[in-house]
C-alpha cells in the first residue's frame, strides 16, 4: 500500500470549519494567481468530507489537469504549494488567536514608524485584553512581562527622565520565571519517578526553600507547583499535599484545561505511587481526585475514557471498598473504553470487584473472560489468582501458579519496578504457605520484612494473612 502524502495527512485532521475557510483562501488573488490550486484543494476536500482514503497520483493529476498526460513533478510541485498555503493559513490562526500577543505586534510595528495615536490605540487593546484573560497561568505573566516591555520602549522614546516601568518588569520577570521553572520541574520530577532519569534542576535548590511563607506563594501559578514540587520530594508529604489540594480546589479556574489536567495527572500519579508503596493515607486523595477530574470532564478525551485511567479509578475505590460505586463506575463509564479493549477491561475490573467482595467464583469467571491485552493487568490478574487460591485453600494449585507467576514474569520486558513489586508478591506468598504457624519468632521476622520493603503493593494482604497464621 502506497503512502499517504503529507497533504492529504494534514487536511484529513482538519475539521469542516478550516476546510470551508481554506476553500475560500486558496481561490483569493492575494493568496495565489494559480487557477490549479484550488481545484486540487476542491478534490482532496471532498475526499476528507467523504472519509475516503487518497486518490491514486494519476486519478488526482486528472481532476485537475483533464486529459493532460500525466506529469509526476507537476502534480508534486502543485501540492507542495497547496502544503505551504495551509501551514501558512494554520500559522496565521496560530498568531492571531492570541489576541494579547497580536495587538502587542502592531503597536510594536506603529511605535517603530512614530505613529503615536495608532499606538496607543493598539497598546490599549493589548492591556485591556490582557487584563480581561480568563487565566493567570505561566502564559499569562509571558504576555504581562511582553506588554510592560513593549510600553517601556515606548516610554524611552517619549522622555529621558521620569519614571519609567523597569521595577514592574523585574517584578514580572521574578514572577513569571518562577512559574515556569516550578511548572518545569514538577514535569520533571514526574516522569523521573517512571522512567528513573536522572535530572539536574539548576538553581532550585539555592531558592526554593526561601520560598515558604513569601509573598510569591499569594500566586496561584507559583503556590500549585510549589506544593507540587514539595509532595514530591519529600519524606513527609501530606501537609503540601493538602495545601496543593486546597489551592487547587479554589485556584481550578485560572487554568486551561490542558494545564489543570496535567495537575491532576501529577497528584494522582504520585497518589498511585504511594498506594503501590503500601501507603494508605492517599488512597482516598486519589479516589477523590480522580471523583472530581470526572465531574470536571478532563479524563474524557474525544469521547473515550483511557482503560489505564478506568483501571486506576476501580483500583483506589476497591482499596477503600466503595464496591457500590465502582460497580455504577464501571456500568456508567464502560461504553467510553475504546472498542478494541472494551471487553477485556470491563471483565477485568467486573473481576477485581467480585474478588474485593469475596466472591471468588465469579471473579475467576471474569478473569477467564478478560485475557488482559496489557501487561501489567496481565500481572494483577495473575496476583488475583493468586490471592483466591490462597483464601480457597487451594494450596497445590497456588504452588503451581507461583512457579509459572515466577516464569512468567522471568520471560517478559517487565520494568524493574512491576518486575520488584511482583517478585516480592510471590516471594512473600510462599513464606505465609511454608511459614511454621506455632513458630512467634518466625512471623515477627516475616512481618519486619514486610513492613521494610520499599515495593510492595499487596503489604496489607500479606501482612493480615500473616496474623491468621
Amino acid at each position: 500500500m502506497p503512502l499517504t502524502p503529507l497533504l492529504y495527512q494534514l487536511l484529513d485532521k482538519l475539521d469542516k470549519t478550516a476546510l470551508r475557510e481554506l476553500k475560500k483562501l486558496v481561490r483569493s488573488p492575494y493568496v495565489t494567481h494559480r487557477k490549479d490550486i484550488p481545484l486540487l484543494f476542491n478534490t482532496l476536500a471532498s475526499y476528507c468530507y467523504q472519509g475516503k482514503p487518497f486518490p491514486t497520483k494519476e486519478h488526482l493529476f486528472k481532476s485537475v489537469f483533464d486529459d493532460q498526460p500525466y506529469d509526476d513533478q507537476l502534480l508534486r510541485s502543485l501540492m507542495s504549494d497547496l502544503h505551504l498555503i495551509i501551514e501558512k493559513y494554520l500559522t496565521w490562526n496560530a498568531v492571531t488567536a492570541d489576541e494579547v500577543s497580536s495587538h502587542l505586534a502592531l503597536a510594536g510595528f506603529y511605535r517603530q514608524r512614530n505613529l503615536t495615536k495608532h499606538y496607543s490605540r493598539a497598546i490599549k487593546k493589548a492591556d485591556r485584553k490582557q487584563s480581561q484573560h480568563p487565566y493567570r497561568n505561566a502564559d499569562f505573566f509571558q504576555n504581562q512581562l511582553k506588554l510592560q516591555l513593549e510600553t517601556s520602549k515606548f516610554q524611552s522614546t517619549q522622555q529621558r527622565t521620569g519614571h519609567l516601568n523597569l521595577q514592574e518588569i523585574g517584578d514580572t520577570m521574578d514572577v513569571l520565571y518562577l512559574a515556569q521553572k516550578l511548572r518545569h520541574v514538577c514535569s520533571q520530577l514526574s516522569h523521573r519517578a517512571v522512567y528513573q532519569t536522572d535530572y539536574q534542576f539548576g538553581l532550585l535548590k539555592g531558592w526554593i526553600d526561601e520560598l515558604e511563607d513569601s509573598p510569591y506563594l499569594e500566586v496561584p501559578a507559583i503556590a500549585l507547583y510549589y506544593y507540587c514540587y514539595r509532595f514530591l520530594t519529600e519524606a513527609y508529604s501530606q501537609i503540601y499535599f493538602r495545601k496543593f489540594r486546597e489551592h487547587l480546589l479554589i485556584h481550578y479556574s485560572q487554568f486551561p484545561q490542558e494545564e489543570l489536567k496535567d495537575l491532576y495527572r501529577a497528584a494522582i500519579n504520585f497518589c498511585i505511587r504511594k498506594l503501590n508503596e503500601g501507603s494508605l493515607e492517599f488512597t482516598r486523595e486519589g479516589w477523590e481526585l480522580y471523583q472530581e477530574g470526572l465531574l470536571k470532564g478532563f479524563f474524557i478525551e474525544n469521547h473515550q475514557l483511557s482503560r489505564f485511567t478506568f483501571d486506576n479509578i476501580v483500583g483506589f475505590g476497591l482499596r477503600l471498598e466503595e464496591f457500590l460505586p465502582v460497580a455504577q463506575f464501571i456500568e456508567s463509564y464502560k461504553s467510553y473504553l475504546p472498542q478494541d479493549y472494551q471487553e477485556s477491561t470491563v471483565y477485568f475490573n467486573l473481576a477485581r470487584l467480585e474478588y474485593g467482595q469475596k466472591n471468588y467464583d465469579q471473579a475467576l469467571a471474569h478473569l477467564q473472560v478478560a485475557n488482559p491485552k496489557d501487561l501489567v493487568n496481565q500481572l494483577i490478574a495473575k496476583t488475583i489468582q493468586l490471592k483466591i487460591y490462597y483464601e480457597a485453600e487451594e494450596f497445590d494449585l497456588l504452588e503451581s501458579h507461583l512457579d509459572s507467576f515466577r516464569l512468567f514474569i522471568r520471560r517478559r520486558e517487565v520494568s524493574d519496578y512491576h518486575r520488584k513489586n511482583f517478585q516480592n508478591i510471590i516471594a512473600y506468598t510462599r513464606k505465609l504457605i511454608t511459614s511454621n504457624p506455632y513458630d512467634n519468632e518466625e512471623k515477627q521476622k516475616n512481618k519486619a520484612m514486610i513492613l521494610q520493603e520499599e515495593i510492595l503493593s499487596e503489604r496489607k494482604w500479606l501482612l493480615r494473612k500473616l496474623e491468621e497464621i
